[in-house]
């Protein structure tokens, strides 16, 4: 017998089944909605723009490009849209130009962007440019240089590796003070090659010369509680002071023979430029001292040196300015404070107890010097005789020589162009190379160490001659710029062709002497172009310079 087959259990319905059928059913809804929403024509009618396979349906497709009717209304209100494309590129050429709303339905044509570019190219045109003075000579900076760098497009005549015939033939021409460039005597045979002549610029006398030891320049030395040798050697102190001594005073005797143009004196707080007569216009030897403080113009009156401060109460003596008004005050301060040291007398107290009523502390806080100090209005002015007094004063004031530190005991630095007693041959550091700048290739060459006045003169002239055009960068010690905004004018002096003559024999040729020779006055009066200078551009043999680095 055959078995009868069992009644079946309902079977299971899996989820996505379930889901599956739900989703036909949405689509079935949703097409009978369109449906009845749509006419009879527009069932019948296909629609534009659908393919072969939908053209029977009669279902109009959705633009997947159609803007929403929110971003719609957005764009409405905004104004955007109903500028033209060229009023698009004109606010992109002109970020400045305001907007423009939809309701003036402004449109701008290309001819007018055009219009617009010429008329902004012209105001920029008839804006003024400042203007750039040339000179056929660079002024003479008395500020001392720690650095200095040539830059060219074009490569330089020097090399920072010297031969030995560059090397020897350098070393003898400024030892010897010869010019290898005007004289050019039959029976030297020195080396005339624009390298030597580089080694003859970078060359000067010094001293002390200690190499484990910064002398110059001073201004950033780093305090410290470390005492030097000499310091902690009195003997040694001693010896090396008295050297020094000696020094100085051979150079003072070379300058006022007028064998020796300048020289410089690098105390620990000051630097001092001595002068001989005709340099800078002036008859007489001068001494410039900055920066000073009170203390110190306090220590050379009591010398009996008399000396000016040009930069401050009109260039008065001894940094005092008469008045009547001001004395008169002064006097009767000075009978209120002789009123009242009586009457503690009277009283038996001490004045020594007010010290105060010192005179001598009251008449220093009278002075008028509260900002003046480690100032550029702080520059001593010191002429003719003077200048004897002034060298006794450095010898043996203790201000000249620092205490603490590294430097504690050392002498100020000397530098000299020419020889003197004691002085050592040192040469400045030469580094060339070659940078890009800009996507241009530039040839440089950095020289550094103390770099007076006239080597910067020297230097440009050398590569003068070998290139058209170059642009040089300078580093001041920023302490020694007021000897470039010093200016005297001396009624008395001799034209300047008697001051090159009396110089004849100080090492220098006739156009550095002549540069020297310029009064200050005369320059400023000649070109509104400053005093100082940090970057210098030589184009179609001619100068232009400023003092600030570009």
């Amino acid at each position: 017998m055959d078995a009868q087959p069992s009644p079946t259990s309902p079977g299971w319905i899996k989820p996505g089944d379930v889901m599956r059928v739900r989703k036909l059913k949405a689509k079935r809804k949703a097409l009978q909605a369109r449906m009845s929403a749509l006419t009879p024509l527009q069932i019948l009618a296909p629609a534009k723009g659908l393919s072969d396979a939908t053209e029977g349906r009669g279902i109009k497709r959705r633009n997947p490009f159609k803007c929403s009717p929110n971003k719609k209304q957005r764009a409405e209100e905004d104004g955007d849209l109903e500028i033209t494309s060229d009023a698009s590129l004109f606010r992109m050429l002109s970020p400045s130009a305001p907007k423009q709303k939809a309701s003036s339905q402004q449109v701008y044509s290309f001819s007018n962007i055009l219009k617009l570019q010429q008329q902004e190219e012209l105001s920029l045109e008839t804006e003024e440019v400042p203007s750039v003075t040339w000179t056929e000579q660079l002024a003479v900076d008395w500020s001392l240089k720690s650095r200095v760098r040539f830059k060219s497009t074009k490569p330089l005549p020097w090399k920072h590796n010297f031969k030995t015939s560059e090397e020897a033939s350098g070393t003898t021409g400024f030892v010897r003070c010869l010019n290898s460039t005007s004289d050019n005597s039959e029976d030297r045979t020195l080396d005339t090659s624009p390298n030597a002549q580089f080694y003859q610029c970078c060359l000067i006398w010094q001293y002390p010369s200690l190499p484990w030891l910064q002398l110059f320049p001073r201004d950033n030395l780093k305090a410290t509680t470390q005492t030097g040798l000499f310091g902690t050697d009195k003997k040694l102190g001693d010896a090396i002071h008295a050297e020094w001594s000696e020094s100085l005073r051979s150079l003072h005797q070379l300058l006022r023979v007028r064998q020796c143009p300048y020289f410089y004196v690098c105390g620990p707080t000051f630097t001092c430029l001595f002068r001989a007569a005709g340099v800078a216009g002036i008859s007489q030897a001068h001494a410039l001292i900055t920066p000073t403080t009170r203390g110190f113009r306090e220590a050379m009156r009591n010398e009996d040196i008399e000396f000016e401060m040009p930069f401050h109460n009109n260039g008065t003596k001894n940094g005092q300015e008469p008045q009547q008004e001001d004395e008169e005050e002064e006097e009767e301060e000075e009978e209120k404070e002789e009123e009242a040291t009586s009457w503690l007398e009277n009283l038996g107290v001490e004045t020594s107890q007010f010290p105060n009523l010192n005179p001598n502390r009251v008449k220093l806080e009278r002075e008028k010097f509260k900002n003046v100090d480690k100032t550029a209005a702080s520059l001593v002015y010191v002429e003719g005789m003077e200048t004897q007094g002034l060298i006794n004063f450095l010898l043996n004031s203790r201000s000249c020589v620092g205490t603490t530190g590294l430097l504690a005991g050392v002498p100020p630095t000397l530098l000299s162009p020419v020889a003197f007693q004691g002085s050592t041959l040192k040469t400045l550091k030469a580094k060339g190379s070659v940078i890009r700048q800009e996507g241009d290739m530039h040839h440089s060459m950095e020289v550094s160490g103390p770099i007076l006045p006239h080597t910067v003169h020297q230097l440009c002239s050398l590569l003068s001659l070998a290139t058209d055009s170059y642009t040089l960068s300078l580093v001041p010690v920023p302490s020694t710029l007021p000897f470039s905004q010093h200016s005297h004018h001396d009624a008395t002096a001799a034209p300047q062709a008697f001051a090159q003559e009396g110089l004849v024999d100080c090492g220098f040729d006739a156009s550095v002497r002549s540069l020297i020779c310029t009064p200050r006055r005369a320059e400023q009066e000649e070109t509104d172009l400053p005093s100082t200078y940090r970057e210098v551009t030589y184009k179609d043999k001619k100068f232009t310079w400023t003092d600030k680095l570009q």
